[in-house]
């Protein structure tokens, strides 16, 4: 399976810096099954097949970016660039991603929110949200304008809501002094984040 990984931090983030390498981001196709005439299955993709590759990626890479909440998407909800990247935690490290980066945030509370984007090449993200299984209990989050599948877990005082369109995974995970007020949290969120999804910008 060809899969494009990229979560994409906003110009707060402490690794807004690194090269954006789409070689990293792809699995090796599979090559061709060995046969008696070994130039057929080493011969070089064509020109015009190279190039709808890269536009491909290139469109992915675009649609993760838009996804990305920024300062501004967030000024009403009381939240300021963290210092330091927060930690994979709970349901994130079930989210298949080949180069995970992501967004930090802290509320004036003290509890933290951080949002992990992810693209698909090769497949729709409703269907990368349907594997994903998480521990914990499960989140009920009415689906918001914008998005094509919405699911959400809450493990301890930790909370994430992930939410698909397009071939974007956008995933939104809280942790609060207590569960009800990180699933107060995330829900609040999952609109803001819904509305950068493909599917809403048209």
């Amino acid at each position: 399976m060809v899969i494009l990984a990229a979560v994409v931090l906003t110009g707060v983030t402490g690794c807004a810096d690194r090269p954006n390498d789409l070689e990293t981001y792809y699995e090796k196709t599979p090559g061709a099954a060995t046969t008696t005439t070994p130039a057929a299955s080493s011969a070089p993709a064509s020109p015009a097949g190279q190039a709808a590759a890269s536009s491909a990626r290139s469109a992915v890479v675009d649609d993760v970016v838009a996804a990305v909440l920024t300062k501004q998407d967030l000024a009403g909800e009381g939240v300021r660039a963290a210092t330091t990247q927060a930690e994979n935690e709970a349901c994130f490290a079930a989210v298949p991603s080949g180069d995970p980066r992501g967004a930090s945030w802290t509320y004036s509370s003290g509890s933290t929110f951080k949002q992990q984007v992810t693209g698909y090449l090769a497949q729709p993200a409703t269907d990368v949200l349907a594997q994903v299984q998480c521990d914990g209990q499960k989140l009920n989050v009415e689906l918001p304008s914008g998005a094509q599948a919405v699911r959400g877990w809450c493990e301890g005082s930790t909370c994430t809501v992930l939410l698909a369109a397009g071939h974007v995974l956008s995933g939104l995970q809280v942790t609060a002094s207590s569960a009800s007020r990180a699933a107060d949290a995330v829900k609040s969120l999952a609109p803001l984040a819904a509305k950068k999804l493909p599917s809403a910008q048209g």
